[in-house]
């Protein structure tokens, strides 16, 4: 790529096998001094073996910040459907709980997380994991004693998730959505959506925007087992100047506070993809600089 002002906010993601024999799972794993210094890393992967996952610590780990897991699963036409039954430990009690639909776990600083087992597979799924750091920093956890608990203590932090049909008329911004938001969760300096997208155009017709926060913009693809294929062409502007940048595989677009961004236009679709846009803020708070008039890409 030729030397640009805003180029270096667009990174292509990177992806590596996941231990393990058979077919290979996938998944990738930028942290903060990969995303331009973000108080942000996360997780996204493709799954579909059965039986325990071969990374999160035999026992289980925890974290000095909060994490939320989002368990999805990849078939556009079934967005409500995961495709598999999944076994979560929480807490100390090492607690299990089972997730067989698309779910968010949310896990506050310091609370016991995983093993996770995967006890049925009937399609594969993917799993996204987006922690409020820059920096990995986990501690694994020695044998828990597993008690059956009087009450169900941890399973407040497991909400269904429940993709919402947009009902989408005309360009490329979302078919089926959800949106979670930390404002009502203390030490989550953060809201995201998670959504499946097949339309061309336009995502927001009062571009370009600008936050008082950092974000960041996440395109991968549903295919898994082609993670380095998204199955469309995007297009994205920076600042004032509207410079243009162009990517047709899996990546994570930088847009810090007080960057102007967007449009962001499809500009082709093959296969539909996913996205998540991760707000480093409790509330989602956007300035649309577009004006009165509906952008258009002349």
């Amino acid at each position: 790529m030729d030397e640009t002002k805003y180029g270096h906010f667009i990174k292509k993601l990177k992806y590596n096998k996941l231990p393990g024999e058979g077919k290979p799972e996938y998944i990738t794993w930028p942290k903060g001094t990969d995303l331009e210094g973000l108080n942000l890393n996360f997780v996204w992967g493709y799954h579909h073996k059965v039986g325990p996952w071969e990374i999160g610590g035999e026992y289980g780990h925890v974290h000095p910040y909060g994490e939320v897991f989002v368990f999805t699963g990849l078939d556009y036409d079934n967005p409500n459907t995961l495709g598999a039954e999944m076994e979560l430990s929480l807490g100390e009690d090492d607690e299990t709980h089972i997730i067989a639909s698309p779910s968010i776990v949310v896990l506050p600083a310091g609370a016991a997380h995983c093993p996770i087992v995967a006890k049925k597979v009937a399609k594969p799924y993917g799993f996204l994991a987006i922690s409020c750091s820059a920096e990995d920093k986990t501690s694994e956890l020695k044998k828990r004693g597993h008690v059956i608990p009087l009450v169900n203590k941890y399973g407040d932090l497991i909400k269904r998730m429940e993709m919402r049909d947009m009902k989408r008329k005309k360009g490329g911004n979302a078919d089926f959505m959800t949106f979670w938001t930390g404002k009502n969760t203390p030490g989550f300096k953060l809201n995201f959506t998670w959504a499946f997208h097949k339309g061309t155009g336009i995502w927001h017709e009062y571009d370009p925007h600008v936050h008082p926060n950092d974000e960041a913009l996440v395109f991968v693809g549903l295919d898994p087992d082609n993670p380095d294929y998204l199955g469309a062409e995007m297009e994205i502007r920076f600042g004032e100047e509207q410079e243009v940048h162009v990517f047709d595989t899996p990546t994570v677009v930088i847009a810090p506070k007080g960057v102007v961004h967007c449009p962001l236009i499809t500009r082709k679709v093959e296969k539909p993809y996913g996205f998540t846009a991760i707000c480093l803020a409790h509330e989602h708070d956007t300035t649309w600089l577009g004006g009165d008039k509906p952008f258009t890409s002349k």
